[in-house]
């Protein structure tokens, strides 16, 4: 489903340095120096709802103890964790489990794409950590305005049961309805956690919803 090269969304891509400081690949740098120097347990990779994960006391309180790291970057899209991750951040560490957690920002691909690059990550974390048990996280997309919409333009809201990453399910965005999948019978070791719950500024998630 990733469609190799014809998926702009499975095409490993760096970011462009829109501020014109390099912050972004300071960060990955600085994940691939983490990689060098520390032994997660735990693996946590993706887009802003990943890296503001670490400012709650949820990330103390829980993660700290496993040794996780957070290689979460605000903004980024599947190609972004796919570029990262083939370049350092899977590289001198071993971690038991891997969430991945990214799609909200690919408001230019379709439903297809946007599960055939995070399939594409799925592979590409497979092979290079085989050991690790990967857990995706998927939440409601937003579009560029942070406005989360279950018609027209949500990719996620245009898939069917048949393809491997779980639909997110039609209905308010009022109440926490989580779903655990199991398709190992498509990918070993694969369990898609489908979250749905209200983001206080449209956009990032609340402490609550941490």
């Amino acid at each position: 489903m990733s469609q190799g090269d014809s998926n702009p969304a499975a095409i490993p891509h760096a970011a462009e340095d829109i501020q014109g400081d390099d912050r972004w690949m300071s960060q990955h740098n600085r994940f691939v120096l983490d990689c060098k120097d520390k032994e997660p347990d735990v693996l946590f990779v993706g887009d802003s709802m990943v890296q503001l994960m670490q400012q709650y006391e949820i990330w103390r309180e829980l993660f700290s103890p496993l040794h996780a790291l957070n290689f979460g970057i605000g903004g980024d899209t599947t190609r972004h964790v796919l570029w990262r991750l083939k370049n350092g951040e899977l590289e001198n560490i071993k971690p038991k489990v891997i969430v991945v957690w990214v799609g909200t920002n690919n408001h230019e691909n379709t439903a297809e794409e946007v599960a055939g690059g995070i399939e594409a990550i799925v592979q590409l974390i497979n092979t290079r950590q085989p050991q690790a048990k990967i857990i995706v996280l998927i939440i409601y997309w937003q579009d560029e305005q942070g406005h989360h919409e279950r018609e027209n333009k949500s990719p996620f809201g245009q898939l069917d049961c048949g393809n491997p990453i779980l639909i997110l399910q039609t209905g308010e965005l009022t109440a926490w309805r989580i779903h655990y999948e199991d398709i190992s019978c498509y990918h070993e070791g694969l369990l898609i956690i489908c979250l749905e719950r209200v983001l206080d500024q449209g956009v990032n998630l609340s402490l609550m919803s941490y």
